[in-house]
């Protein structure tokens, strides 16, 4: 097999069901939720600091609340990581997204990639209902497309 054929290989991901679980938490509560893969991460110190820099990268400073919550998965190497901005940050604490990091690596320890997600956004999503109900008039500030890079 040659290295073209190794990009065009799918990623053992359900995109479909994980933008589904993202339209779900959004359908809950006013937050913004994004989901960033990736096949090989950029140069960093760790995989918090990569979603770190994709959080600036994707603007989700700038949502209006400052509630958007990122998800983050490499395989090479493998990384998780979970972000939140400062205003749901303020609420759950860092033992929240320990918490949500540490389900999620269990998951992707058994190869489960799909469900590793799917459980982070569902956790996320309870927290989110509760501190950001959904609003009349809220609005999908960013896409709920998963990002694969």
């Amino acid at each position: 097999m040659n290295v073209f054929s190794l990009f065009q290989r799918k990623l053992p991901l359900d995109t479909a069901k994980i933008e589904e679980a993202i339209s779900h938490l959004e359908q809950q509560t006013s937050a913004e939720l994004r989901v960033v893969v990736e096949r090989k991460a950029k140069k960093c110190t760790s995989a918090l600091d990569r979603a770190n820099a994709l959080f600036d990268e994707l603007k989700m400073r700038e949502t209006e609340q400052r509630n958007g919550v990122l998800i983050y998965l490499s395989f090479k190497p493998h990384y998780v990581a979970v972000v939140g901005d400062e205003a749901i940050h303020q609420k759950v604490g860092d033992e929240f997204w320990q918490a949500v990091y540490s389900s999620m690596k269990s998951a992707c320890q058994q190869g489960d990639f799909t469900e590793a997600i799917c459980s982070g956004i569902q956790q996320v999503e309870a927290q989110l209902a509760q501190h950001f109900p959904l609003q009349s008039d809220d609005s999908n500030e960013l896409s709920n497309e998963v990002i694969v890079k």
